[in-house]
């Protein structure tokens, strides 16, 4: 994918990319629930990455019959990726910590996203380094867990949702093919699949300009019924 799309999408919020792929009939809007900024601040700051993801699937250290990896999985990440690690639900152990971070940062990677925890947050946050997770620990990976697949699709679900009638999670997982665009900033990750970034740039900077006229209203004292019925249409 052109660099030059990435760093188009780049410019937006998460909230706006959200917005923009429930506009193009994405049910869940790209959204990763439950993950949050917790370096260089904790959901706080301008910190905003965006670039494609590279996937990592971590197992239970007993599950003898998955895949290894022949190396460490963060001496095969890719320069200008961001790093998206999922980890058993039940995990309450760190997949990530300070010593991952110096050896990507070393590699050029922009920063990584957890569906786990991380843990040594003062040593990302003295060297700045992005990392965003679903919780934190101050236990290590092992013996808890191991990685054992790299660039394969992962289904990242919010595991406090619940089920309605049929089985099914209230709240659509999404899952996040190798190669995809995440972004994050201080209100959330989100994914945008390689084959909507450009319809979602068009969008995005369509509604960023109808926001600007909302608000420009607002402020000057209109209600919102109004101003959304004259900009939005509803």
């Amino acid at each position: 994918m052109a660099s030059s799309v990435v760093t188009k999408l780049a410019q937006y919020s998460s909230c706006e990319v959200a917005d923009a792929l429930i506009k193009l009939k994405l049910p869940h809007g790209g959204y990763l629930p439950g993950l949050e900024l917790y370096s260089p601040q904790h959901v706080a700051g301008p910190t905003s990455i965006c670039g494609p993801a590279f996937t990592v699937k971590m197992v239970p250290q007993s599950e003898a019959h998955a895949p290894k990896l022949t190396k460490h999985f963060v001496d095969v990440a890719e320069r200008d990726c961001i790093m998206l690690i999922s980890a058993p639900p039940s995990t309450r152990s760190a997949v990530w910590g300070g010593l991952m971070t110096a050896r990507a940062q070393s590699l050029g990677v922009k920063g990584v996203m957890i569906d786990g925890r991380c843990r040594d947050l003062a040593e990302h946050r003295d060297t700045g380094f992005p990392v965003f997770a679903r919780g934190h620990s101050i236990l290590g990976q092992s013996p808890f867990t191991r990685p054992s697949e790299v660039q394969v699709p992962l289904v990242i679900a919010d595991p406090t949702v619940p089920l309605d009638a049929q089985g099914q999670p209230l709240f659509p997982p999404v899952t996040v093919h190798p190669g995809d665009i995440l972004l994050g900033d201080v209100d959330g990750v989100v994914c945008v699949p390689r084959g909507l970034v450009e319809q979602v740039v068009e969008t995005a900077t369509h509604g960023r300009h109808v926001d600007g006229l909302c608000m420009k209203d607002l402020r000057a004292g209109r209600g919102v019924q109004e101003t959304f019925a004259l900009h939005r249409g509803k």
